[in-house]
């Protein structure tokens, strides 16, 4: 019995040598292969490294992803034609060293500064104006985000589709004036139910620990934008890349709203939803 299992774990072993060895094998004639030194030269010249986010303390800026290569799927979708075609170049995209994927521990301050986009957030906590500003969203033609407070949406649950039917975005406000540990799932079920997107933000501007806290522990990151109800003079020095800029809908002067979008485009940059502001 010893003896027939010694055999078959002699066998196992010289047959997991001969594949390993194949494979080394197989491996250099690809390196050699024009094709392949083709492709490994493209790489070189045209691999985007991923852009690490800018952290201070418990704040981060967020980097981005970069594009790289794939040596040897771009080798096999080349290999059939036996010749190399840029065209057929696979890319795969790379996180950042320091990624807020599985990472909740910052107050997120803004999007990635590379680029020309800025986020507009307007919270929801009562009737007053909602449907003035939904008027105004809808003529201007723009995406906002909506924080939305838990109490106001149960009983406004119409008020959401409609912001949904606009292609804007709503998120998490806390339920009844403040984030509450059993309340945070049940919000984020409703809101979820509406939009069929994962509500996956906290809203902090006044940069609260214990709102982190509680977000974290739910998958949700933590926004802390530094534009927060600016004048139009306030806009025009604070405005930058990658800003959240937020407006208490209760409070803001409708009279400018659109002062405030051209504005904003005037300088060159474009109105994004926070999905696309806030990611990597």
């Amino acid at each position: 019995m010893l003896k027939n299992i010694s055999k078959l774990a002699s066998l196992f072993l010289l047959l997991l040598l001969s594949f390993i060895y194949t494979d080394k094998v197989f491996s250099k004639v690809r390196e050699n292969d024009p094709i392949m030194k083709e492709v490994a030269s493209y790489k070189n010249n045209h691999d985007v490294k991923p852009q690490e986010p800018k952290i201070r303390d418990d704040e981060i800026i967020l980097g981005a992803s970069g594009l790289v290569v794939n040596k040897k799927a771009s080798y096999k979708n080349m290999k059939e034609d036996d010749e190399f075609n840029k065209e057929k170049i696979i890319y795969d995209s790379k996180l950042p060293e320091t990624t807020i994927t599985k990472n909740y521990d910052y107050f997120i301050t803004g999007g990635n500064d590379k680029k020309d986009e800025v986020a507009i957030i307007f919270k929801i906590t009562n009737d007053k104006l909602v449907n003035q500003l939904l008027s105004m969203v809808s003529k201007a033609k723009v995406n906002v985000n909506f924080f939305v407070d838990g109490a106001y949406l149960e009983k406004n649950v119409e008020t959401a589709f409609s912001m949904v039917n606009l292609d804007c975005e709503i998120y998490n406000l806390g339920y009844d004036g403040k984030y509450i540990k059993n309340m945070i799932s049940v919000t984020n079920n409703l809101i979820e139910s509406i939009t069929l997107k994962d509500s996956n933000f906290c809203l902090s501007t006044i940069k609260d620990k214990k709102v982190k806290e509680l977000c974290s522990k739910k998958k949700m990151h933590t926004l802390s934008p530094t534009i927060i109800n600016p004048s139009i003079s306030e806009l025009k020095q604070k405005l930058d890349k990658g800003k959240m800029i937020v407006f208490d809908a209760d409070e803001f002067d409708y009279s400018y709203f659109n002062l405030m979008i051209n504005t904003i485009k005037s300088r060159g940059y474009k109105i994004v939803l926070l999905s696309d502001l806030i990611k990597e």
